[in-house]
């Protein structure tokens, strides 16, 4: 596996069962099964063709007894039964938000969500606080010469976000990461850009004084860590 699904699997506690939405080619349920993973395990994909090769995968590392496959849109055949954490992972955070909305069972405290979104972050980190679910943890992984920001969430308990954190992830728990001073000068370097687009624009005020906002928070939040040595 590459260094961002180990990531993932880095995340993953023993429990009843795990379902891999948008499995592609099954290799995180493989490597669960085969490093002994104690609950049930479910590959989903809304593709033929992914499912196939991680049935393939399966079958070559002498696990597809193990892994039951689902094919479907997300979580549209899962039992919450069966299942107390939910991986959705590399593809976009809108993406995932319409899976999580399409399976409302998943708002329950019992379920951990380990979700890795591609692109549109903010999106899922917004939809997370405004639907009952708490942030517990982020991570940042480095692969393939891009940072992929991973997160764990939980239904229960009330969670509010500065705009800033949207974008970068919850400041507590992700400023401590290795790999945070990089991610944060990456996204700077996107905002500075972003911005000097929409001053020369001059057509969305309302997004420029949002973007403004978070290039000052995050400007901010830096200092603080300077200041305090916690950065």
């Amino acid at each position: 596996m590459n260094k961002r699904l180990q990531a993932i699997e880095s995340l993953v506690e023993p429990g009843d069962g795990l379902i891999d939405v948008g499995t592609d080619h099954g290799y995180l349920p493989v490597s669960l099964a085969r490093n002994g993973y104690p609950g049930a395990l479910f590959a989903s994909d809304i593709r033929k063709g992914p499912l196939a090769a991680a049935r393939r995968s399966a079958r070559e590392a002498g696990q597809e007894e193990r892994i039951e496959f689902q094919l479907c849109d997300g979580l549209a055949l899962c039992d919450p039964a069966r299942v107390d954490t939910i991986v959705i992972a590399g593809m976009g955070g809108d993406t995932i938000c319409g899976i999580l909305d399409r399976a409302e069972w998943c708002m329950d405290g019992r379920y951990r969500l380990i979700l890795q979104p591609m692109t549109r972050g903010e999106v899922l980190r917004y939809w997370l606080t405004n639907n009952g679910f708490s942030i517990e943890r982020e991570q940042l992984v480095s692969d393939g010469g891009e940072i992929y920001s991973l997160l764990c969430a939980r239904f229960g308990g009330q969670q509010t976000l500065l705009d800033a954190e949207l974008y970068t992830g919850v400041f507590s728990l992700i400023e401590q990461d290795p790999l945070w001073p990089a991610y944060s000068a990456l996204l700077r370097g996107r905002l500075e850009k972003l911005l000097r687009g929409l001053r020369q624009g001059g057509r969305d005020p309302g997004r420029l004084r949002l973007m403004e906002t978070i290039a000052e928070q995050l400007r901010e939040r830096e200092a603080y860590g300077k200041r305090t040595g916690d950065l």
